[in-house]
């Protein structure tokens, strides 16, 4: 009996305890260079259709009345409220474009938003002297579910946010979860697409989807020792009844 009883405790100990290599990021087996995916540097986050921008015009020497009625009377980005932003901001169309008070219609799709700037700028020049022109997304965010420390959804102002910056925001993944499938759901003009991420090898630094777009969610599937393990299966309730029972015929048998 006692030998089982031993067995018996062995048994949730090992049980409740995760490997560590199934919690461990990147696990290369040494230090080494893993460059991005083709074309992340030089591209980043595009501007796709339904995305909400602030576009401001800046010029010092052009019509005041003119420059005011495009920037709303030049209300400062950072002092503006998330509420207010999105009220104020441009919506991209379907075919990718927005129209802008006084330039009119300008396509943006698959562009950054430093290279969205550089052609409002262009297509501004024969309306104001010298434009200064700031482009922003408005109400950025991503989800994150599943086992993570602080499942949400988390505003961003950044233009580009990693897979890792969003488990960051969400107090990164629990010890229960499994770093090797996390799922990346991401809606589109035309469907709706899943991918599978491991997070535990060098190669998510190459993979297109490393970087997030606005509107991403995250989730995080729980490991099998998540569902059968220490949190969840009632080891508690059987040791104290084996124990009851060790005790009972420890008493009978004296």
């Amino acid at each position: 009996m006692r030998i089982a009883f031993l067995f018996l405790g062995i048994t949730v100990l090992f049980y409740s305890c995760v490997p560590q290599h199934k919690i461990v990021y990147v696990q290369s087996p040494a230090d080494k260079t893993v460059g991005l995916y083709p074309g992340a540097n030089k591209r980043g986050v595009t501007i796709e259709p339904f995305d909400l921008l602030y576009i401001s015009v800046a010029s010092a020497s052009a019509d005041p009345a003119a420059v005011n009625f495009f920037n709303q009377d030049k209300l400062n980005y950072n002092s503006l409220s998330e509420l207010s932003l999105s009220v104020l901001s441009y919506t991209v169309s379907d075919s990718g474009a927005v129209t802008l008070p006084v330039i009119g219609k300008i396509k943006l799709q698959g562009l950054t938003l430093e290279q969205a700037a550089a052609v409002i700028r262009d297509s501004s020049v024969s309306y104001f002297s010298k434009p200064i022109v700031s482009v922003k997304y408005v109400n950025n965010n991503v989800t994150v579910l599943g086992e993570v420390a602080k499942a949400g959804t988390y505003p961003y102002t950044n233009e580009k946010l990693t897979i890792f910056n969003a488990l960051g925001l969400a107090g990164d993944i629990t010890e229960y979860g499994n770093r090797k499938n996390v799922v990346l759901i991401r809606e589109t003009k035309d469907a709706v697409l899943k991918y599978r991420l491991d997070l535990t090898q060098d190669s998510i630094f190459k993979s297109p989807y490393y970087h997030l777009r606005p509107g991403d969610l995250v989730y995080v599937e729980p490991l099998k020792i998540r569902r059968f393990g220490m949190k969840e299966y009632p080891f508690a309730l059987i040791v104290s009844a084996v124990t009851a029972v060790y005790v009972v015929l420890y008493y009978v048998k004296k």
